[in-house]
C-alpha cells in the first residue's frame, strides 16, 4: 500500500514540474488615450503543457487587440497546438509563417475585467511566446441635439398636412 502512494506522489511531483498554468495580470489600460501593454511567458521545460491566463481591465469602453506570438528557429513550432480564447468572445485566429505563430483578437469591448487562455504543448527546451494588448478608447456616439428632433417633426407634419390636403382634393 505504501509503495502505490509513493508512486502516486513521484508521478504527481514529476507531472507538475512538465506543466505551467500561469496568471499574468496586464493590468488597468489607461483610458486617456492609447495603452499598449506587452508580456513575456515562462520559459516551459520539453514536453510542458501550457494553461496560461492574461488578464487585463478596461475603465470604459475601447477598441482592444490582442496578440500572442511564438518565435522558432526551426520549421516545425515549439508550441504545438498553440491556440487561445478571449474567455466569452470567442477564439483567437491563429496564422502561420516559416518561423512564426501567431494568435489575435480584435474588437470593441465594454469596461471590465476580462482574460485571455492561451494554451499549448512545448517541444523544445526554454520555450517562451509574448502577448500584447493594446487598447483604445472608442469613440463617443454622437447624440441628436433638441433642434434635430424638431425639424423631423416638423418635416412629419407638413408631410401629414400635405397628404391631407392631396386626400381633399
Amino acid at each position: 500500500m505504501k509503495l502505490k502512494t509513493i508512486s502516486a506522489a513521484a508521478v504527481l511531483a514529476v507531472s507538475s514540474l512538465a506543466a505551467s498554468a500561469t496568471t499574468i495580470d496586464l493590468g488597468l489600460l489607461d483610458s486617456s488615450g492609447p495603452d499598449t501593454s506587452s508580456g513575456l511567458s515562462a520559459k516551459f521545460a520539453v514536453n510542458a503543457s501550457i494553461a496560461d491566463t492574461w488578464t487585463f481591465t478596461l475603465d470604459k469602453a475601447s477598441l482592444v487587440s490582442f496578440g500572442a506570438q511564438q518565435s522558432f528557429s526551426s520549421l516545425s513550432s515549439a508550441i504545438h497546438n498553440f491556440s487561445g480564447v478571449l474567455v466569452g468572445y470567442g477564439p483567437l485566429n491563429l496564422t502561420s509563417t516559416g518561423t512564426q505563430a501567431n494568435l489575435s483578437w480584435s474588437g470593441s469591448l465594454l469596461a471590465g475585467t476580462y482574460s485571455v487562455n492561451i494554451t499549448g504543448l512545448s517541444v523544445a527546451k526554454n520555450t517562451q511566446y509574448t502577448s500584447t494588448l493594446s487598447a483604445t478608447p472608442a469613440p463617443a456616439t454622437p447624440v441628436p441635439e433638441p433642434e434635430t428632433y424638431a425639424l423631423l417633426l416638423a418635416g412629419l407634419g407638413v408631410v401629414g398636412f400635405m397628404a391631407s390636403r392631396r386626400k381633399q382634393g
